[in-house]
């Protein structure tokens, strides 16, 4: 009994295994449109999937982002480049007018909502409501307008959606308010359209990365400075400067370990668009795998217990020290 269950387990990991190997065919015709592709993940997938043969129209912040990736693509032209700020209805409206004119009446075969950023960060008495607001117009709101904007081309296709969020979208993490709120709104969103865009062939997929060095970690620090140096008298007493210097060495140590290597993303990113089998959901990161997730499966008592271990050590205001 026991020998056929393992051989039963055996057959079904390996057929679910190769199943997950199994790729599309004739790439040429499958345009995928990104945003955020002036570093980091998007600009390392739009040049992946150059160089795959898949037809790119890429959105870049900046006129820089859009040079530099012409650059480094290998077949110039299958990829497309043109100027985008997820925060501008506008903006997003001339990038659907341009994928149109790319694209013809073939519509797409995928969207990637990859614009994001961190934010101001630090305890939520240090924050503004504005801060919050701030990051959910890119983390969220962002990507709300990216697909309502360009899903009408999917739909042609019955392609994909593709969504990153991240692991402070599943679990709670202090001292990063507003990135942590507009990623449990991104998943939310994604949870919710992956069920209506069944009904036209579509299919939606979600990323959720751990840390991994990026444009968005390596400006935290200074960010950091701006959000103190702003702060009222009463505020930084509350803390004092003793606080927000260690909180800040904490949060540089704890970035310097993050990922460097940004290919897991990049690999999760391409068999959600290009295999035959994609993921609903790709937890991408050891830290995520085995950590993030379990824990955000926990009771809320003990992912407290945790986290309030995790955060033994961390600062204490002025005001609280006796």
């Amino acid at each position: 009994m026991w020998l056929q269950l393992i051989t039963f387990a055996i057959f079904t990991y390996g057929l679910a295994k190769f199943l997950l190997m199994l790729r599309l065919g004739q790439l040429q015709r499958k345009t995928v449109a990104i945003s955020g592709c002036d570093t980091g993940f998007g600009h390392l997938l739009a040049l992946r999937l150059n160089s795959l043969g898949v037809p790119v129209v890429a959105g870049c912040f900046s006129e820089k982002g859009e040079e530099e990736l012409k650059k480094k693509a290998t077949r110039a032209k299958l990829l497309y480049t043109h100027p985008l700020d997820v925060t501008s209805n506008e903006s997003v409206e001339k990038f659907a007018d341009f994928t149109r004119k790319v694209t013809g009446g073939r519509g797409l075969w995928g969207i990637v909502c990859n614009a994001g950023i961190l934010g101001y960060s630090g305890p939520d008495d240090w924050l503004k409501a504005e801060d919050y607001m701030h990051t959910m117009s890119v983390n969220t709101f962002g990507v709300m307008r990216f697909v309502q904007k360009l899903r009408k081309f999917v739909k042609i296709q019955r392609g994909r959606i593709v969504i990153i969020s991240s692991i402070s979208g599943r679990t709670p993490r202090p001292m990063v308010g507003p990135y942590c709120v507009s990623k449990h709104a991104v998943e939310a969103y994604a949870d919710v359209i992956r069920h209506e865009m069944k009904d036209f062939g579509v299919s939606v997929h979600i990323l959720e990365p751990g840390f991994f060095t990026t444009n968005i970690t390596q400006t935290a620090t200074n960010d950091l400075d701006k959000v103190w140096t702003r702060l009222d008298d009463e505020t930084r007493h509350d803390f004092g400067r003793d606080y927000f210097d260690k909180y800040k060495h904490a949060r540089f140590s704890r970035l310097s370990h993050c990922s460097d290597d940004l290919n897991a993303v990049v690999d999760a990113y391409e068999h959600a668009l290009l295999s035959r089998f994609p993921k609903s959901r790709y937890w991408v990161g050891l830290d995520t795998i085995f950590f993030y997730i379990p824990l955000a499966t926990l009771p809320t008592f003990l992912q407290d217990w945790v986290i309030t271990f995790q955060r033994k050590g961390s600062p204490i205001p002025l005001s609280m020290r006796n």
